[in-house]
This record gives C-alpha cells, sequence and structure tokens, in this order.
C-alpha cells in the first residue's frame, strides 16, 4: 500500500525545507528588526548630542542664561532651533536646574525635577555630556545633553530630544520592503525544495523511507546469507562491500571498509584478477589450500555510469576434488581393466606352455615377469628410504605401462635421510610424473619417462625427464599458472592445477620448479628443509648445491635442467 502524499519523502524534504526557511526568516527578521532599531536610537542620540553641543558653544544662548532670565531670549532662541531640526525639544537651564525655555511655556522657570538628587544624566551637575533613551515630560525621547560653561565655569545645561514615536516610524517604513524581499527568499527556497525533492526521488527511483530501509535489510541478509565470496570496490580501488565468505577467504581485517585493494589482497594471480589485470570469465584461481574460480563484473547504474566493479568467488575445493578423485577412478578402472586384460594374456600363455608341456618356458616365463617387477622394487628401496615415496612411484610405474609408458628409475636415485614432508614431496612428485605420462602416451615411437630423486643435505631434487613433444619456449612460464591445461576431463573437472600446485608448494617453502627440454621435456623441482639431516658444524651457509631462489624459471630452449 502506497504512502498517502504527506508521508512521502519528496513532501516530507519539501516541508521540513520550507519549515527551516521559514523559522530561519522569521528569527532573522526579529534580530534585524532589533538591529536597525538600536541602530537607529544610537544615531537619534548622536543627532540629539551633537545639536545640543552646537547651541551650547552659541554665545547667543550662552549670554541668554548668564545675563537674561527665564523665557526671554533663552526660548526665542530654543524655538529657533527645534523647528529647524523638528526636535521634539530644546530644553535650556541654568546652573541650578532651571528651565529658561520648553515647549510647554508653563515649565519655564520651574526646576528640571524635583528629585533633590538628580540622576547623572544632568550635565548642570556632572559637567558632562549624556546621550540616551529617557523617559520625561514629553514621553520617551532620544536625548542627548551637554554643559553650558561660561569663562571655563558650569552655567547650565541644554537638552534636546527626538522622540521614539520618530524612529517607530521610520523602522516601520523600512519593513515593509524588508518583508518583500524576505517574500521572495521563501519563494526561491521553495521552488528549490521543490526541485531538491524532484531529484532525490528521481536518484531514489521513486521509493520512500521504509522501502529504502527494507531494500537495505533485504540487501544484507542476502549478501551475508549466501555462500559464495562476494567482494565489491569503486573506481579508486577501494573496497566498499564484503560478505561474510569473502572475509574469511580473504582474511580481509575488520577496519578493510575504505582500504585500497593493494594493502589488503597479497601480490599474486588472485590480486591481478580481482584488479582487473587478468580478464576472462570463471578463472580458477589457488588460494592456499583452495580451488577459487573467481569472476569480475563492472558495477553500473542508469545513463551507464560505471562505479566500480564487483567480484565473486566460488569455492569449488570440494567439487573440484570428487571430480579429480572420479577422474583418478576411472583412469584406476581403466588401468585395471587393461592389466586384468594383460594378467589374462599371460595366464592363457601359462596355461599354453604348461598344456604343450614347456614346464621350463613356464617356469622361466613367470620367473621374468615377476623379476622384471622385483628389480624395479629393489631398485626404488635402495635410492629412496622413504616407503610412501616408493610406494608411490610403484604406483605410477603400474599407470604408465598399462598407457604404454615406461616408467624408469634413474640409477643415481639416492636420498640419504628421512621425509620431514612427506606430503609436499608426494604431491609435487605425483603431478610431475603424472604429467609427463599423460604428455608421452600422446606421441608415437619410444615413450619412456626417467624419474631422478636425489638428495643434498636437507634438501630435495625431483627431475622427471619424458620422450613427449616437450613444452613449447612461449608456454613456459604459463604451464604453471592456475587453470593453464591442454588437456580435458571425462569428468568435467578443472585441469591445469597439478603444476599449479608444484609451483605453490615449492615458492611457499622458498624452493624453485624449472621446466627445460632434453629431446622431451625436463622438470627439476627443488625443495628445501624436506629431509631430517642433523646439522653439520662448520659448513658454510650458501654451500648447498641444491638451494635457488624460488619461483618458476624456464630454461632456454634445448637446455636441459640441471
Amino acid at each position: 500500500m502506497r504512502l498517502v502524499s504527506w508521508q512521502r519523502l519528496s513532501t516530507q524534504v519539501v516541508i521540513m525545507q520550507v519549515a527551516i526557511l521559514v523559522v530561519t526568516m522569521v528569527a532573522g527578521f526579529g534580530i534585524f528588526q532589533w538591529n536597525l532599531k538600536r541602530q537607529l536610537y544610537g544615531q537619534y542620540e548622536q543627532r540629539s548630542l551633537m545639536l545640543a553641543q552646537t547651541l551650547a558653544s552659541q554665545p547667543s544662548i550662552i549670554d541668554a542664561v548668564v545675563h537674561g532670565l527665564p523665557g526671554g531670549e533663552a526660548q526665542r532662541l530654543a524655538m529657533a532651533a527645534r523647528h529647524r531640526t523638528g526636535a521634539l525639544f530644546v530644553v535650556i537651564t541654568n546652573a541650578e536646574g532651571i528651565r529658561y525655555s520648553h515647549p510647554h511655556p508653563w515649565m519655564i522657570g520651574l526646576p528640571v525635577q524635583d528629585d533633590p538628587e538628580p540622576p547623572a544624566s544632568e550635565s548642570f551637575r556632572t559637567g558632562k555630556s549624556w546621550m540616551g533613551i529617557q523617559e520625561g515630560t514629553l514621553g520617551a525621547v532620544a536625548a542627548g545633553k551637554t554643559p553650558l560653561k561660561y569663562q571655563g565655569k558650569l552655567a547650565g545645561e541644554v537638552s534636546v530630544g527626538f522622540s521614539v514615536a520618530k524612529v517607530s516610524q521610520q523602522l516601520a517604513s523600512t519593513l515593509p520592503s524588508l518583508a518583500i524581499y524576505l517574500l521572495g527568499v521563501l519563494a526561491v527556497g521553495v521552488l528549490a525544495a521543490l526541485g531538491l525533492a524532484r531529484r532525490l526521488k528521481r536518484q531514489t527511483f521513486g521509493l520512500e523511507l521504509g522501502e529504502i530501509a527494507g531494500l537495505l535489510q533485504e540487501r544484507e541478509a542476502m549478501l551475508h546469507g549466501i555462500r559464495e565470496a562476494v567482494l565489491g570496490y569503486d573506481r579508486g580501488e577501494r573496497v566498499i562491500l564484503a560478505n561474510d565468505a569473502a572475509r574469511r577467504l580473504l582474511r580481509l581485517p575488520p577496519d578493510f571498509l575504505g582500504r585500497p585493494l593493494q594493502e589488503l589482497l597479497p601480490p599474486g594471480r588472485l590480486g591481478d584478477i580481482v584488479r582487473g589485470e587478468i580478464s576472462g570469465s570463471d578463472l580458477l584461481v589457488l588460494a592456499d589450500d583452495r580451488v577459487l574460480v573467481v569472476n569480475r563484473m563492472p558495477i553500473e547504474l542508469e545513463h551507464r555510469r560505471h562505479l566500480g566493479w564487483v567480484v565473486t568467488f566460488h569455492d569449488q575445493t570440494e567439487s573440484e576434488t570428487l571430480k579429480r578423485e572420479l577422474d583418478e577412478a576411472i583412469g584406476l578402472t581403466e588401468a585395471l581393466r587393461a592389466q586384468s586384460h594383460e594378467f589374462a594374456n599371460r595366464m592363457h600363455t601359462l596355461v599354453g606352455l604348461v598344456e604343450l608341456g614347456q614346464y621350463g618356458e613356464a617356469i622361466r616365463f613367470v620367473t621374468d615377469v615377476s623379476a622384471a617387477r622385483d628389480a624395479l622394487t629393489e631398485q626404488l628401496k635402495a635410492g629412496i628410504r622413504d616407503p610412501k615415496l616408493v610406494a608411490l612411484t610403484l604406483a605410477k610405474s603400474s599407470l604408465a605401462e598399462e598407457r604404454g609408458v615406461q616408467l624408469r628409475v634413474a640409477a643415481d636415485c639416492h636420498v640419504a635421510a628421512d621425509l620431514t614432508d612427506v606430503t609436499a614431496v608426494l604431491t609435487v612428485a605425483g603431478n610431475l610424473i603424472d604429467n609427463a605420462i599423460e604428455a608421452t602416451a600422446q606421441v608415437p615411437g619410444p615413450r619412456w619417462v626417467e624419474l631422478t630423486v636425489v638428495s643434498a643435505g636437507e634438501n630435495l631434487m625431483i627431475r622427471v625427464r619424458d620422450s613427449g613433444p616437450g613444452v613449447p619456449d612461449d608456454m613456459r612460464e604459463a604451464i604453471f599458472t592456475d587453470g593453464f591445461t591442454s588437456k580435458s576431463s571425462p569428468t568435467g573437472a578443472r585441469r591445469g592445477l597439478g603444476l599449479a600446485l608444484v609451483w605453490q608448494i615449492t615458492e611457499r617453502r622458498g624452493g624453485m620448479v624449472s621446466v627445460g627440454r632434453d629431446g622431451g621435456a625436463v622438470f627439476t623441482a627443488v625443495l628445501p628443509g624436506c629431509l631430517d639431516v642433523p646439522p653439520v658444524s662448520g659448513s658454510a651457509p650458501g654451500a648447498d648445491p641444491l638451494a635457488r631462489p624460488a619461483g618458476p624459471a624456464a630454461l632456454p630452449a634445448g637446455q636441459a635442467a640441471p
């Protein structure tokens, strides 16, 4: 139900602004009137005093007071001055306060007042000039009084007064023009208020205060209720919003609002995508141990006015893990099917030899088949001490064999201590071997993958060579980027995470990973601090031959990794 007209935001804005204008103008009008009245009073007081001083300095008036009588020459001169200046009265007294002139003749000869203690305003007593508003026999007046002196002695007083009614009349003649001016200002203010209300209505899309509050509550509830992380920032790259999921996922501090992205996001692919340096949709990012799909969209209002960007982060770690596990299960199923087929072939061969009575050949056949496997196992046990790494290599060997690829172990493999970070080593070695097997299985001719694992102090070097097509020169840095792949998944899982994980693990440990060429591709990864080796006294820092700067490094074409 729509609000009645007087409850609308635009109507309330107009009413409030008009009310403020009216109150302000009434207060201003009162202050102006009071100030103008005070100024007019001051002007009339100054005028009265100046006229009194002028008359007190005239010799004729001094002579009329000193040598004349009340009502004589002094009354004539005072009345003439009164008519010329428009004063209400001009009163001249002697030193005793006896009036020598007055607008009312019957008051001539009477003292100024019968009070035995005259006020300090009477100059014939104080000998000093005075001006101010005074209530006298003629009503309220703006009076000015000055002493009259003869030969340096106080001889009397000249008092001049203007009626306060004149001040009120002059003030009243000024106020109508001021009122018209204020009404004009009020009219302009009302028009401005109407314009502002219309602009507010347009900017708020005609929504009222309750509706705006409701939308804000709904926006907050939706923003913080969704599982996807949402981050918004303005054109100056200052963060303006982030929901709870974004705060947790990006580890934002409590005071993130208004801060620039550069201070909140670490350098790398994630920050580059958020700032728009890497464009695209559904971009894959590895953030610590999470797999994120990032999208960046502009924020625009009407007339295509650009305000900033909003970035969404969809955490697909669980789903991608399930898809990759399904991929592995499918691969394992295929491997088992092929292994079952191969085992059936061997069993058929063995049964045929037995049926033919070739018992010696049957024994040699079985011995040769098991000897090849036992030789690889013994080689791995002798060169690599960790049983988990040995088991991984044997499993990859079976997988490679089923795909028509020979996985061989270099004769110089040697690990002199136990592994302290087995998970990191298995992840790096497994991903490098998997990539090599997949690349080699796609080419004709001899297909092989060679694994070399060598330790030096606390560091471990893992090298994987293959007879595949190799890595093009222009792709040697891009292959370590999150989501980069040239392969597809039967389950729809996102590929391109293996080498990105390898690079992330080596960088986190302060190691390095590089790619070169020696017939096929050669991947070399150095993992510092992976072996449980007691410190050797006297060893010089930096003497470790496997210590390398962090980050992926591509070798020139035709040069093998060290």
